[in-house]
């Protein structure tokens, strides 16, 4: 009988795989899920194709739910009997502030004071976070955190799909797979542990659906999501800057799709910086940068954070995955998909590069969060050197 050749991508993908094993229970059925699919013959029905990232999405969001007893039993706790010590336990006291009808700042500062061990609040203006993500989860039904919860399972799926569908337009329905998969552990952490109320999740998650439209040609939708982003963290305005850049000195059709948010941040900001000036001296510490003398270590510990949530976290995997994505931009780009691949570059690369000079240590880990995802959905991309992907679309 004759057996049929495996192309060599498909052999290339493995190492993939298996350095995106998920560790904990129920990681190995996703290894062998995601293996069939990228060794079956090559999947153009939609509906198998919609069939195998819902697979993954059910993983998820069933591991998600049984891990992430805990937390929500966090999320469920009464003001009267909260007591935290940590930066969520701040940001879940202010929610709970905001709902109990305190303005924002006041929550933002009585929640800072009210640490059993470490009452202080921040001296700049660079540790108030900005109000929008507060305020969109005061429109959540309930009163407790589990509404946060479920919107997080939410959005994090969406993202788990929206992941796939950039897969697949660079990869083929099959190797598609892989973006998904290897976003899959990382978001599950963010599921089982208090972490999940930082601010860099929720931006993160809304900066990437962005990203999806504006390589999509969506620009409405891309201007709302990027807009959302940076109204939620400041930190992605970086990208938007370059991506301004960009369009500025070549695809100038673009230009209000940056223009727009960055517009929307700056009053934003504005408004915060005169509010926060009721507490701090917020105009004399707006241009109080966080030098670091010892970048590549602070970049390593981005790229350690969550990290523990794969199989084989001992051979640091993220460092691993951080050369193959840019591999794999190169590799889009030399296949005359150079607007992408500078999108790309913009959104996951410009973040380690500048955490090469500002950042603090060694509390900031976490923000690898701000651009560790983008990352892992574009590692398998540098399969394109390989010879395999998709043709550019017209």
């Amino acid at each position: 009988m004759r057996v049929k050749k495996i192309d060599a991508t498909k052999l290339a993908a493995l190492p993939l795989l298996v350095l995106g094993i998920l560790n904990a229970q129920g990681g190995f059925l996703v290894f062998g899920f995601c293996l069939l699919v990228i060794l079956a013959p090559h999947i153009r029905q939609k509906i198998i194709q919609r069939a195998a990232i819902g697979v993954i999405i059910m993983a998820f969001l069933t591991g998600a739910w049984v891990a992430g007893g805990p937390v929500r039993a966090f999320l469920s706790r009464d003001l009267p009997l909260y007591t935290y010590n940590n930066d969520w336990g701040v940001l879940y006291k202010t929610y709970l502030l905001l709902e109990a009808d305190f303005n924002y700042y006041d929550a933002y500062r009585t929640a800072q004071l009210g640490r059993f061990d470490q009452p202080l609040v921040p001296g700049d203006i660079w540790g108030w976070r900005l109000p929008t993500l507060f305020f969109l989860w005061q429109m959540l039904p309930g009163t407790s955190g589990i509404s946060i919860y479920i919107l997080y399972l939410t959005l994090a799926s969406s993202v788990l799909y929206v992941a796939y569908l950039i897969g697949v337009r660079y990869l083929g329905p099959n190797l598609g797979i892989l973006s998904p998969y290897l976003l899959f552990p990382y978001l599950y952490f963010g599921a089982r542990d208090q972490i999940i109320l930082a601010t860099e999740w929720w931006s993160m998650f809304l900066f990437i659906i962005g990203l999806f439209f504006l390589i999509s040609r969506r620009y409405f939708w891309a201007i709302i999501f990027l807009s959302l982003t940076v109204l939620v963290r400041e930190v992605y305005v970086l990208p938007l800057v370059l991506m301004s850049v960009y369009a500025l000195l070549g695809r100038r059709r673009m230009l209000a799709v940056f223009a727009i948010p960055m517009i929307a941040f700056s009053v934003l900001y504005l408004f915060h910086i005169i509010w926060t000036s009721h507490y701090i001296d917020a105009w004399g510490t707006l241009t109080a940068a966080r030098v670091l003398e010892s970048g590549w270590f602070f970049v390593q510990q981005t790229l350690a954070f969550a990290s523990w949530e794969y199989l084989f976290v001992n051979f640091r995997p993220f460092l691993i995955f951080l050369g193959l994505a840019t591999l794999g931009l190169a590799c889009l780009f030399i296949r005359k998909r150079g607007e992408e691949a500078i999108i790309w570059a913009a959104a996951a690369l410009s973040f380690p590069l500048a955490f090469l000079r500002f950042g603090t240590v060694p509390y900031n880990d976490y923000w690898g969060i701000i651009y560790v995802p983008q990352v892992l959905i574009l590692t398998p991309l540098a399969l394109l050197a390989f010879g395999g992907g998709e043709p550019p679309k017209k």
